[in-house]
C-alpha cells in the first residue's frame, strides 16, 4: 500500500489552503504527521503541482518525488488522479496493489484513525474503505429543495416525515481517509464501488476545511 496526500495549489474558496497556518503549522503538516505517526509507512507521498507545497511537505517529513502536471490538478479532477500519477512514477510501480488517500483538508484525523482504516482494509473483505461520520437524520431525510415558482418541497416527499428516533441512521463520507485496491479504483474511477467498507470517525476529528469558518473551527479544537 502506498500512502498519498493530494494537495493542489489552486484552492478557490480558501486560497493557498494547504499551506495556510493552522495553530502554528501549515494545514498539510497535520496530515503528514498523522500518517508518519501511524507507524505503517516509511514514506508519505505528497502529490502536488505546486513547488511551495512540495517544499513545505518535505520540511515536515513527506516525500514529493515529482510535480504533478497541472492538467491533473484542476477543480474537476478527482483527488485520486494525482495520487495514481505519482504511484506510476515510482520504482515500486507494479508491486503496489492499494492506495491510501489522505485529504490535507482533514487536519484533525488521528494516527489511530489511519491504523483502524488500514486494518479493516487488510482483512481482505473490502475493495474500498472510507471514513464516515454520522449525520443528524433530520439534516438528511428532511431535506428541502426548490419546487415550482416560489414554492419549496420535501426532497423525499412524505416518506421520511417521522420523528428523529424513527428515522434510519445516515452517515456521510467525510473524505478524511480513503483506501482502494488500485485495480478497483481504475475500474470505478472513485472510492465508492462495490465491496465498500467504512470506519466511523467522530465529528471532532472529521472537520473538512473548505472555507475560513472551517479553519477557525479546527483552530478552536486544536487550541482546546
Amino acid at each position: 500500500m502506498i500512502c498519498t496526500i493530494p494537495a493542489r495549489g489552486g484552492s478557490k474558496r480558501l486560497p493557498r489552503k494547504n499551506v495556510r497556518e493552522l495553530a502554528g503549522k501549515p494545514l498539510i503538516a497535520y496530515s503528514i504527521q498523522a500518517a508518519l505517526r501511524c507507524g505503517l509507512f516509511e514514506q508519505v507521498y505528497v502529490c502536488t503541482e505546486d513547488e511551495q507545497i512540495a517544499r513545505v511537505a518535505t520540511q515536515f517529513g513527506a516525500t514529493a518525488p515529482a510535480l504533478v502536471p497541472e492538467s491533473l490538478c484542476g477543480d474537476l479532477v478527482a483527488s485520486h488522479i494525482p495520487c495514481q500519477y505519482i504511484e506510476a512514477q515510482l520504482p515500486t510501480h507494479g508491486r503496489i496493489d492499494s492506495l491510501l488517500c489522505l485529504q490535507p483538508s482533514s487536519p484533525l484525523r488521528s494516527a489511530q484513525d489511519i491504523r483502524d482504516a488500514v486494518e479493516k482494509f487488510s482483512e481482505g473483505q473490502f475493495d474500498f474503505v472510507v471514513s464516515v461520520t454520522p449525520v443528524d437524520p433530520h439534516d438528511f431525510h428532511w431535506a428541502v429543495v426548490p419546487g415550482e415558482g416560489d414554492y419549496w418541497k420535501m426532497f423525499f416527499g412524505a416518506q421520511h416525515l417521522k420523528e428523529r428516533p424513527l428515522l434510519p441512521a445516515v452517515y456521510r463520507p467525510n473524505g478524511s481517509i480513503k483506501i482502494a485496491k488500485l485495480s478497483s479504483l481504475a475500474a470505478t474511477g472513485h472510492f465508492f464501488g462495490e465491496r465498500l467498507g467504512v470506519i466511523e470517525t467522530p465529528a471532532e476529528r472529521s472537520v473538512h476545511v473548505a472555507v475560513e469558518f472551517d479553519l477557525k473551527v479546527c483552530e478552536t479544537i486544536l487550541r482546546r
